[in-house]
């Protein structure tokens, strides 16, 4: 019995020995059997096209310039290095010419206002008189018409008033008038050797100014998010591009056209003149030009595989997705017929 006993044993442990080495070996060559498939494709995450990166400089908003002649400045309001708000007075100015023709204007409205007082009388001494007329009586036709006369005396007269007084008030104001600060902002002011003012009012309000290569000029837009930061400081600022030229602020021959690019920058964190760098990213994905099959693009996704449609351009060994794909997607850069869409990943 022990014998039995014994070759029995052996016999089960026999079995439980084979079949562990049989199920070792078919692991191992299911392994290798998926290793093989999926080391037959190669995937790559999709990346967004590097961003563009153009320099430039800070600037005000806005900028105004005067010059007032040493005749003409009546009185200067503000001091170089001032700071003046919106409608605040700059200068004002005294015009000698408007001053002479204000005087003469004012005599003539004085000699007009005197010959409208007798044209008064005069009209309502000829009104008393065709009142004491009859109208049988031989003057009465007389006594009407120095009524009518007087009565378009009178009536030029106050038109004539009427026309000077206007001209008076529109001479007045340029006789001495105010410049205001049409913005807020900052004032430097110059004098040269006669005497004579240069003044400068730059805008509190600042903007990033960078400029874009023609060759470059389609990846940056009016409303496009961008980053700027300043060289020196490191300070940076999310902003979006208010304006992008239509026309070359520069033209160089083989370097090509040159367009300034517009942004608004906080005054706080930047200083007029700062040099800058303004990043703009790219909304297109790049993948290599091998991932394109057939005018698709495979992706894996939860371990199965799908196929997009894209739509793009061909780029040296890249291919630039303009839509259908989106950034971080693991796509296969070797596609071929064998990929079907929605089967397993391995397969």
């Amino acid at each position: 019995m022990k014998k039995k006993a014994i070759i029995f044993t052996i016999i089960f442990l026999l079995i439980i020995i084979i079949g562990g080495i049989f199920l070792t070996i078919k692991s191992h060559v299911h392994n290798n059997a998926k290793n093989e498939q999926a080391n037959e494709y190669v995937t790559q995450k999709a990346q967004r096209v590097t961003p563009l990166t153009l320099s430039g400089h800070v600037s005000p908003k806005q900028e105004r310039d005067y010059t007032v002649t040493s005749k003409e400045l009546s009185a200067m309001k503000v001091q170089d290095g001032q700071q003046v708000t919106q409608g605040q007075t700059l200068f004002t100015t005294y015009s000698q010419a408007n001053a002479t023709e204000l005087a003469t204007l004012k005599t003539s409205l004085a000699k007009d206002q005197r010959d409208k007082a007798q044209a008064t009388q005069k009209l309502q001494t000829a009104k008393n008189t065709l009142s004491q007329t009859n109208k049988d009586d031989d003057g009465y036709s007389d006594a009407q018409d120095a009524v009518t006369s007087a009565s378009n005396d009178l009536d030029d007269l106050n038109s004539s008033i009427s026309s000077t007084q206007t001209k008076i008030n529109q001479v007045a104001s340029k006789v001495s008038p105010s410049t205001t600060a049409p913005f807020a902002g900052n004032i430097t002011i110059t004098y040269d050797n006669s005497g004579n003012a240069k003044i400068n009012l730059a805008s509190t309000e600042l903007q990033a100014i960078v400029q874009v290569s023609e060759y470059d000029y389609s990846k940056v837009k009016d409303g496009d998010n961008v980053t700027v930061r300043a060289v020196a400081t490191n300070k940076k600022q999310n902003t979006n591009v208010t304006l992008v030229s239509l026309h070359p602020t520069s033209t160089n021959g083989s370097n090509g056209s040159k367009y300034n690019v517009y942004a608004s920058v906080d005054g706080n964190a930047f200083i007029d003149g700062q040099t800058i760098q303004m990043t703009v990213t790219q909304t297109e994905i790049v993948v290599p030009e091998s991932s394109l099959y057939k005018g698709k693009i495979f992706v894996v996704k939860n371990k199965k595989i799908y196929q997009k449609n894209v739509q793009g351009s061909t780029k040296g060994d890249t291919y630039i997705v303009t839509s259908g794909l989106n950034a971080g997607e693991k796509v296969i850069t070797n596609p071929n017929g064998k990929l079907k869409d929605g089967e397993s990943w391995p397969k």
